[in-house]
Parts: C-alpha cells; sequence; structure tokens
C-alpha cells in the first residue's frame, strides 16, 4: 500500500489493531429507533414527556447523553442514578423490540477497509458510545458484527474516552504483544480527544455530521474524506 501516514508514524495499514467508532464512521442511520429509545427511557423515569432534543449525542456515549438530558430538564442525578441499570435495560429491550425498524447504509469503503486490515491481519474492535446490544444490532442488521474481533461498548463508561480505554486494553490483550501499535477510527472531535487522552493514534473521517475543517481543528494524525481514500480511490489529505 502507498504509505499516506503522516504524525500516524506509519503507514494507515500498518497498526496491530484498530478500534472503530460506529455511527458516521462505519454507518449512517435514518431511522430514529435509538433517538426514541433514549425518549422512552427518559419519560418513563421523569414521568412527564422528556427528549433528548438540544443535547449533544454525536460524539458522546448513550449513558452521557441520559446524564446531559436529564440536567437538561433539570432532574437531579440523585433521581437517575440509582434507577440506571433499569434505564439501560429499558433502552435495550426497545430497540430488541424495533430493530427491524433499523434503516442504514453503510459507508463507502467500509467493507473493503475492514477486509483489507482483516486480510493483513490486524485485530479490530469497536469503541462506541453505543449500548451493547444497540451496537451490535445495528452492525448485524448490514452485516458487519462479524468483521470485528471484539467490541468496545459503553454500558460501563459515562466518557468516550473511557470507552476507548477498555477497548484498547481488549486490543492489547488480543494482540498478544507487549506493546502493539492501535490506532482509532472516528468521525467525531471527540473521537480524536478520547484517542489522544489514551494516547492513541486517530484517523479521522468526514462522514458524520461534523465538516473536514471541524475535524482538522482538532489535529488528527490523518485526515480523509471517506474511507475510499484509503484504499485508494480518492486523495488523502493528511497533516503534515
Amino acid at each position: 500500500m502507498k504509505d499516506m501516514s503522516s504524525t500516524l508514524g506509519r503507514a494507515w495499514d500498518e497498526f496491530d489493531a484498530y478500534l472503530f467508532d460506529i455511527d458516521g464512521t462505519l454507518m449512517n442511520c435514518t431511522d430514529a429507533v435509538h433517538y426514541f429509545a433514549f425518549n422512552d427511557a427518559l419519560t418513563a423515569i421523569a414521568g412527564r414527556a422528556l427528549t433528548i432534543d438540544g443535547v449533544v449525542a454525536h460524539g458522546n456515549v448513550d449513558i452521557g447523553i441520559l446524564r446531559d438530558a436529564f440536567a437538561q430538564a433539570g432532574i437531579a442525578d440523585a433521581v437517575w442514578r440509582a434507577r440506571l441499570p433499569e434505564i439501560l435495560e429499558r433502552m435495550r429491550n426497545f430497540v430488541a423490540e424495533r430493530k427491524k425498524d433499523f434503516c442504514i447504509a453503510v459507508l463507502p469503503g467500509v467493507r473493503e477497509v475492514l477486509k483489507h486490515l482483516r486480510e493483513r491481519g490486524a485485530i479490530l474492535g469497536t469503541a462506541t458510545g453505543n449500548l451493547e446490544v444497540i451496537g451490535q444490532a445495528k452492525l448485524n442488521i448490514v452485516d458487519l458484527l462479524g468483521q470485528f474481533h471484539f467490541g468496545g461498548w459503553s454500558d460501563a463508561c459515562e466518557t468516550r474516552a473511557e470507552v476507548f480505554h477498555h477497548a484498547a486494553a481488549t486490543a492489547r490483550r488480543l494482540a498478544r504483544q507487549d506493546d502493539p501499535a492501535i490506532c482509532v477510527i472516528g468521525d467525531t472531535p471527540a473521537d480524536i480527544k478520547a484517542a489522544r487522552a489514551n494516547e492513541l493514534k486517530v484517523i479521522a473521517v468526514a462522514t458524520g455530521i461534523y465538516s473536514f475543517d471541524a475535524l482538522a481543528a482538532e489535529s488528527p494524525d490523518l485526515l480523509i474524506n471517506s474511507m475510499t481514500e484509503l484504499l485508494g480511490q480518492g486523495t488523502a489529505v493528511a497533516n503534515s
């Protein structure tokens, strides 16, 4: 492969393990199943209609979204944190019962990139704000779940940095090396910041809601417009 690295320190496909965000990086969901799962759980706990409207969801994690939505509605932490297991289970069940309503498109180049990296022997994992049941359902419906060796989910995490920390630990264990090279691939400034917090290299892809310029402002190690660029189907733009 052509070496498209810059501050990556190596060719993009020469890492031992990769951690992928899901929404906006691997796929776009045009349904509202996950959105309504949040609203259903918030309303059940508050006893009045609540939504996540106005809360930053992209680059957040599911518990963080709930936290911010409850705070926005003026509901104290003590009211909902004691019921968090119930809230998360309600969300999982809501999505499981409606997964047939998912409308998901895999983003350009994704299948080819995953196949290429697996053929090179890399360990592939997710590092996502999705709860495990929800993230797995999304990946499964578009036949991507089997491409990953493990999942890094947000069920026990309130920040993206925590998700990345646990996912990187799993990647290191599966790589069976003392210090494997790990790279994050994501589409939000939060992905870049979480990678930095865990001292991981990061490729940012402008296929989500954040523009190329917005991602560039966070100085990822490599910045691309889409996954197709990684396979030489376009011109990659890297930090110098």
